[in-house]
């Protein structure tokens, strides 16, 4: 899955237009990266563990 299908599954699971989907997804993945970049371990439990 890339990111355009990403968007495209959560703007259907969470009935959103691409736009909110896509703006959603970036604010997610900007979170983790910022995180990361600070050193702080990022655990999202059932889905992965980003350090």
């Amino acid at each position: 899955m890339n990111k355009a299908e990403l968007v495209e599954a959560v703007a259907e699971k969470a009935e959103l237009s691409k736009r909110d989907a896509e703006a959603a997804v970036d604010a997610v993945l900007e979170v983790i990266e910022a995180a990361v970049v600070k050193g702080e371990e990022v655990k999202l439990s059932g889905f992965g563990f980003f350090s």
